[in-house]
């Protein structure tokens, strides 16, 4: 009598997959704010939020996503995507302020989900871009809820993006494959 076995779960992942864990994601989101001053209000309300979840704790710097994303930011040196590092500091020591509902929409995504975000008033009036960075460990759905809830509230989703930006690819080869030849030594006959 045979009996039928199911596959086992593989216990390493597949290249693939592994691949993807070093896969940022970014999320754009492009909205038109109708309610100023409900934006305003909502965006003071989540920071506010934001702030009372780290206040008088003295484990920020453990934060794990802290870590992680201090780490890949000083790694990559990619001045585009928001520092972590430096919005926690000022929240650790009580210096975050508000009062740009950009700003604080943004401050209050990255305090709230640990992904870093920025919120970009664009040309056209009323039109604010948001960007939201995510690897695997990250909170992405969050953020995205947090954005989209309170677009809702007081203005329209125009375009919502997500793209994956690979790692660079580092070289192992040297800036200079061959050695300099010896044409150029003083006295050589190669030289004159």
């Amino acid at each position: 009598m045979q009996t039928h076995r199911h596959p086992a779960e593989p216990l390493i992942e597949p290249p693939e997959a592994a691949a993807a864990a070093d896969e940022c994601r970014r999320l754009r989101i492009v909205a038109r704010i109708e309610a100023p001053q409900l934006w305003d209000s909502t965006a003071a309300r989540l920071l506010d939020c934001a702030r009372r979840r780290w206040q008088g704790r003295p484990d920020i710097a453990d934060h794990p996503a802290l870590r992680r994303w201090s780490r890949i930011q000083d790694s990559q040196q990619r001045p585009q995507q928001p520092c972590l590092r430096t919005l926690f500091a000022a929240c650790a020591s009580g210096s975050l302020v508000g009062g740009d509902p950009c700003a604080d929409l943004a401050a209050a995504i990255m305090l709230l989900s640990s992904c870093p975000a920025e919120a970009v008033r664009q040309a056209d009036p009323g039109t604010v871009r948001f960007s939201v960075y995510a690897y695997r460990e990250d909170d992405l759905p969050l953020a995205e809820d947090l954005i989209v809830t309170t677009i809702r509230a007081c203005g329209t989703l125009l375009a919502r993006r997500c793209t994956v930006l690979r790692p660079p690819v580092r070289s192992a080869a040297p800036l200079v494959e061959h050695p300099t030849p010896d044409l150029f030594v003083l006295g050589s006959t190669a030289a004159r």
